[in-house]
């Protein structure tokens, strides 16, 4: 028989329209693992002032494990509650007995590239990442591949991107789930010519410090270094690197042009 983990939520205090505290355990029966923890975020929203002995807490409590029960891919769980009397200078205690039921399965997941992405490697190797077709649905592995696509295409210059499309759709009746992202990254921003304002230091002497060239392909680890450059000199204050897009956006080349900003450091 396997073993029932219970989870046990801190006792509140509330007090009823009358004035009277209304002291209550909640303990839920039946969920250990992701499922537990995952329940326990969505419990700890709850605020004190609904926690009483009703019907409203009940439904309060019913809807936070449903919530977190399904971001696990379980849609359909059966929730019991049975409300104890307090034993001698005690709290009431409210059992929860949950049954997870049957968990919801990865039927499909259909992406779709386009633009640069369509060979960009860092986007191919994102979607190696898809969970397997049988697993049970999580949908914080849909939500993190979106965020994924999105990062790739900051930390790359795709400044364009965009999704076309992005649905995690549910066939409840079939416990399948399916993935449908549509993202088109548009093509990727060179780094364009550089200058530099208010700072006296002859315009040579800083072009040396780029890490890069007019021309390559924007990387942003290429921005931070050239801002650590700059600072590790010592002339400076300040330093401040910014992309100049609409300039870009009008060049058919899709060069970031980028403009320094340097505030020379004085001297006693």
């Amino acid at each position: 028989m396997p073993q029932i983990r219970q989870l046990c939520w801190v006792s509140l205090l509330c007090l009823s329209s009358s004035a009277v505290a209304a002291n209550v355990r909640l303990k839920v029966e039946g969920l250990s693992g992701e499922l537990e923890k995952n329940v326990r975020a969505q419990l700890s929203t709850i605020q004190s002032d609904e926690v009483t002995p009703d019907r409203r807490f009940r439904a309060r409590v019913d809807d936070a494990i449903r919530e977190g029960l399904k971001a696990l891919g379980y849609y359909e769980p059966t929730i019991n509650f049975d409300l104890l009397p307090p034993p001698a200078k005690g709290r009431q205690v409210l059992i929860a007995k949950v049954t997870p039921g049957q968990p919801v399965l990865i039927g499909g997941t259909e992406v779709i590239l386009r633009g640069g992405a369509r060979t960009d490697k860092d986007y191919l190797a994102l979607l190696k990442t898809r969970p397997a077709i049988g697993t049970v649905l999580n949908q914080g592995d849909y939500d993190n591949f979106k965020k994924s696509l999105t990062s790739v295409s900051l930390r790359k210059g795709y400044f364009d991107s965009e999704f076309v499309k992005s649905q995690l759709g549910i066939a409840l009746g079939r416990h399948q789930a399916f993935w449908d992202i549509d993202y088109n990254s548009g093509e990727r921003y060179r780094f364009g010519h550089v200058t530099f304002e208010g700072s006296q230091i002859r315009d040579e002497y800083l072009q040396n410090l780029l890490p890069f060239k007019e021309g390559d392909e924007y990387e942003s680890k290429d921005l931070a270094e050239l801002n650590r450059r700059l600072s590790a000199t010592g002339w400076f204050n300040s330093v401040v690197v910014a992309p100049e897009f609409e300039k870009s956006r009008k060049n058919e080349n899709s060069a970031v042009k980028r403009r320094g900003v340097a505030a020379n450091r004085k001297h006693d």
